[in-house]
């Protein structure tokens, strides 16, 4: 198309100079007719820039983190210029404040605020340092609210917000399916209609997309957290109480982009979501948006993990400047007096005394306990602890026990992903389970437990290439 339309322009401007020729050869009489042809021809080609500049696409579809997605200022499709709009004008007697620096120096630090606050933050992912989860964990339990749209969340956040688990179910991040379109509802307030219909397109065409949502077995009676919205009967609105105030989670973040809120139902959603704000302050976040995989892979390093990362005790210095390069040519002079004073003085490395494995002395003493009681139905159940917890270190799938009946909640596309990574056949992955579930349902025998045993060493010993 550009082609075309450069070859047109060029055959313009050859006529053109052709007519500028005739006009200096040709007498007075004909000058006013070669003007007159010259500007029409003028006028065509401008049409004909302007008609194959607008054949190209009008609209940025392109929700991927390369496109700078979900941002204030992008009026493309999944930008979220109308969002930030919204917010700035609803609640006219406060303000909507960008952050523009950090997180952990910009947020409000009144531990009892008069008027409650809100964070807001759309988009991917979030990543914030220690010291910024700090300053929004406090601004949260002195009574303020963070409402967090993203597609997944923090394990250094949710460390807190999820410290108790229901029913011992380990956090584990939003899960997600793929589909076309969902539906999307509110417990309260109530919407026009009992849902509304939420989907992904490009150049209006509706395509696949990735939805996440919160897995039901994260909410309990005995825990305060509590759904508010669903997308197609599954949870991705909830709340989560911290201290005087709460923190709401929210899966979708697609609700809230341009594309979405021009949308009178989506918009009517998003005004439905936003009803759960306090009025006062609102401080939106576009600093900490990552790309999702960049938010998921950070979570995968501490997924086994319930310790936060340590506060930096270097951070103030860090972050200025001149602090900075003091501390480094420090740092540099103290190296190079180590290095050239330790060529001259070498002391000698003691031989350490070999480090020894006091748990497994641990695990026989049990073993032995249970052996001899000929308690195989605990020793069956310990075997299937240790062989769950080593599937989850080495490839992230999460099986909770149900303590009370100790019985495994597995279904086929568990078994089928685990055979998948493991490379080990599904009929022998059924196997471990189905005799597992005899020992849970009837009292097992010692023959039953040393073969459950040994299908779990045929499984690692497949699993890790021994023979």
């Amino acid at each position: 198309m550009m082609n075309y339309t450069a070859s047109h322009l060029s055959l313009l401007t050859s006529h053109f100079s052709l007519l500028t020729s005739l006009f200096y050869l040709c007498p007075m009489s004909n000058r006013q007719i070669i003007i007159l042809v010259a500007f029409a021809m003028l006028l065509l080609g401008g049409s004909l820039v302007y008609y194959y500049r607008n054949q190209s696409p009008r609209f940025d579809w392109d929700d991927s983190w390369n496109k700078k997605a979900y941002q204030e200022t992008n009026t493309e499709p999944y930008g979220t210029q109308v969002m930030h709009r919204l917010l700035d004008d609803y609640f006219p007697e406060h303000q909507l404040k960008d952050l523009v620096k950090n997180v952990a120096t910009e947020l409000p630090q009144d531990s009892s605020p008069v008027t409650p606050a809100t964070y807001v933050f759309v988009g991917e992912a979030m990543y914030l340092d220690s010291s910024s989860t700090a300053r929004l964990l406090d601004f949260v339990k002195s009574g303020n609210t963070a409402l967090i749209s993203s597609k997944t969340i923090p394990f250094d956040l949710m460390f807190h917000l999820y410290y108790k688990e229901c029913n011992e179910n380990g956090w584990d991040d939003y899960s997600l399916y793929l589909h076309t379109g969902v539906w999307l509802s509110l417990r309260q307030p109530a919407l026009p209609v009992d849902s509304v219909q939420c989907y992904y397109s490009k150049q209006n065409v509706v395509q696949p997309y990735n939805w996440h949502y919160i897995e039901n077995w994260f909410f309990c009676d005995s825990l305060p957290q509590q759904p508010l919205g669903y997308l197609d009967q599954r949870i991705n609105f909830a709340e989560f109480p911290l201290g005087k105030g709460r923190f709401l989670l929210h899966t979708t973040p697609i609700a809230f982009s341009n594309f979405s809120l021009l949308r009178p139902e989506l918009r009517t959603y998003a005004e439905g979501v936003l009803s759960y704000l306090p009025q006062g302050d609102i401080y939106w976040d576009a600093l900490s948006r990552v790309p999702e995989a960049v938010g998921r892979r950070r979570n995968n390093r501490n997924a086994f993990s319930r310790t936060l990362d340590e506060e930096h005790p270097l951070s103030y210095i860090l972050q200025q400047p001149a602090l900075a390069w003091a501390w480094y040519l420090l740092a540099a002079m103290a190296g190079a007096w180590l290095f050239f004073r330790g060529k001259r003085r070498q002391q000698i490395i003691p031989v350490l005394p070999k480090n020894e494995n006091s748990s497994y002395q641990f695990i026989s003493t049990i073993a032995n306990l249970h052996f001899r009681e000929r308690n195989f139905q605990g020793l069956c159940q310990q075997n299937m602890r240790l062989f769950l917890a080593k599937v989850r270190e080495r490839y992230g799938f999460v099986t909770p026990i149900d303590h009370s009946t100790g019985a495994i909640r597995t279904d086929s596309d568990f078994i089928q992903r685990l055979a998948v990574v493991s490379e080990v056949p599904e009929q022998q992955i059924q196997d471990i389970f189905r005799q597992y579930a005899a020992t849970v349902q009837y009292q097992p025998t010692e023959d039953m437990m040393v073969q459950l045993y040994l299908a779990m060493e045929k499984f690692w010993n497949k699993a890790e290439g021994r023979t």
